[in-house]
């Protein structure tokens, strides 16, 4: 039968605290709202198979910090009478009920995984085994020491699974080097993602850059894009359009030479069908862009097709 207890803080096992990520955030909330209104949720605990006096605490231990911060020596418990895996499979089987992270998820069937084929443990959490499988990926492909840092909650998940755990598999050396510098210099999962962007697309020399002054490189990045758009400024939508229209024409000129190969006599009719198609479509908006300038030029040709004599010059005047 299981049961709610007030249990000494000290009777308690925390075997898993290393399994769990800390929050100094949702720490410092917790410990706000326990100062004003007490423990509202009970922490799950299941007796120390090793020790009758103790417990060993499944979930809560972001409560039992925040009451050992207070300095409080009971803590409400929820005993199960279970074993310790049949707990962790009960609290994994509430799923979003309870709120888990996806590495703190992934830790805990790593831990099970010991014990339990992952069709078992599928099965009891209420899972395909997929999803575990995917879990179990997720905390294989970070290493030890930026798993920590996860754990620690210097570096977010996102960014260990989006960011750190590519780039340590690409190159370990410049992930440690790149973390070293995020634990000096935190950096928001805006810049992360900005930053992993341009490692993608660097060269060996730049993505040394990068990893040793991430900092600096972000902000030559953005100096550059500053410049950019100063110059974007001051051309004005006069620039933007010659720009634009330059560029068109480029494209045009670099698909001319394909015209005799991909058109020729032996080509699959059907085939030249669906690339004269693809061209027909691509050519209206320039016909729609030359009536815009035919109709400001003659405002009584309105509606009127545009022909080959038609100035386009618009509404300007030499």
């Amino acid at each position: 039968m299981e049961n709610i207890l007030p249990l000494d803080l000290h009777a308690l096992v925390p075997r898993f605290a290393a399994l769990r990520l800390r929050d100094a955030a949702r720490l410092g909330r917790l410990i706000t709202s326990i100062e004003q209104q007490g423990q509202l949720t009970a922490v799950v605990v299941v007796p120390d198979a090793e020790d009758a006096q103790r417990w060993v605490l499944i979930d809560g231990y972001r409560r039992l910090e925040a009451l050992q911060r207070l300095g409080r020596d009971l803590i409400l418990a929820h005993v199960w009478e279970r074993s310790v895996d049949e707990a962790l499979l009960g609290c994994l089987a509430r799923g979003p009920d309870r709120g888990w992270e996806a590495i703190e998820e992934a830790a805990l069937i790593e831990e099970l995984a010991g014990r339990h084929s992952q069709q078992t443990i599928a099965r009891r959490i209420g899972r395909d085994v997929s999803w575990v499988s995917r879990r179990l990926s997720l905390i294989k492909v970070l290493p030890e020491d930026l798993l920590e840092q996860v754990r620690r909650g210097r570096v977010s998940v996102w960014a260990a699974t989006r960011v750190l755990a590519p780039l340590a598999r690409a190159n370990s050396d410049h992930a440690r080097t790149l973390l070293k510098h995020i634990e000096q210099q935190p950096l928001s999962t805006r810049a992360l993602k900005r930053l992993y962007e341009q490692y993608r697309k660097a060269t060996k020399v730049q993505r040394q850059r990068l990893v040793e002054n991430p900092a600096l490189f972000l902000q030559a990045l953005d100096n550059r894009e500053q410049q950019v758009a100063d110059k974007r400024l001051a051309a004005g939508p006069e620039g933007a359009w010659c720009k634009d229209l330059a560029a068109v024409g480029a494209i045009a000129k670099r698909l001319l030479p394909c015209v005799p190969t991909l058109f020729a006599p032996q080509q699959d009719r059907l085939e030249c069908e669906r690339l004269r198609q693809a061209f027909a479509a691509a050519k209206t908006p320039f016909q729609r862009l030359e009536q815009a300038l035919v109709e400001v030029a003659d405002p009584d040709r309105r509606g009127a097709p545009p022909s080959d004599s038609t100035n386009a010059r618009g509404g300007c005047r030499s």
